[in-house]
């Protein structure tokens, strides 16, 4: 005969619950497939993107590399910025007013700041358009074809590329941490000297 104990019992019980506990009951469950993929991945982005960037000191917000290349304020401004550009422009999504006067129009979108709490808060915002664009296309649609730098690609090369360029940069601002003897907040446990 067999005879399952309290624990294994409880185990079971915490197995096939623990998804449900976690879900919030007022939030829908996140889409399953790629755009569920793109989500988990886009929640990895901007977690180390934005932890990075308040992990360096604001007076560091100005330093370049080199003549000519973008500081660190430009560089996360420009994380930003390109998430606004490829989806307004590919997936027809419109930006917010203040978004389009800088970006789009004035020009100005990575000279706009170098206060550090005020470009995480340009940053969160920017993921947060992502992640909407990512949950209003749907499954359906990520198929449908646009022209994206002289070529035929669906929607879904769009929101992944989003994250391939976000990705890049935060390469970019990782190196330029480094460089300012600043350790990524996700990898302090595994320093090595």
């Amino acid at each position: 005969m067999f005879r399952l104990n309290l624990v294994c019992v409880l185990s079971l019980v915490w197995l096939f619950c623990s998804p449900a506990l976690a879900a919030d009951a007022g939030t829908p469950p996140r889409p399953t497939g790629l755009r569920g993929e793109l989500l988990r991945t886009l929640d990895h982005i901007e977690q180390q993107t934005v932890s990075l960037e308040q992990a360096m000191p604001e007076a560091k917000f100005t330093w370049r590399p080199g003549k000519g290349v973008r500081s660190v304020s430009e560089l996360y401004l420009h994380i930003a910025g390109s998430i606004y550009v490829i989806l307004t422009d590919k997936l027809g999504r419109e930006a917010p007013a203040d978004v389009q006067a800088l970006l789009m129009k004035a020009g100005k979108w990575e000279s706009q700041t170098t206060k550090k709490d005020e470009i995480k808060a340009i940053l969160t915002t920017a993921f947060a358009y992502v992640r909407n664009a990512i949950l209003e296309t749907n499954d359906a649609d990520l198929d449908k074809q646009v022209k994206f730098m002289g070529q035929e690609v669906s929607l879904r090369f769009v929101l992944m590329a989003t994250q391939f360029h976000s990705m890049r940069h935060l390469g970019q601002a990782i190196a330029y941490a480094r460089i300012n003897g600043v350790v990524p907040p996700w990898s302090k446990g595994e320093a090595k000297d």
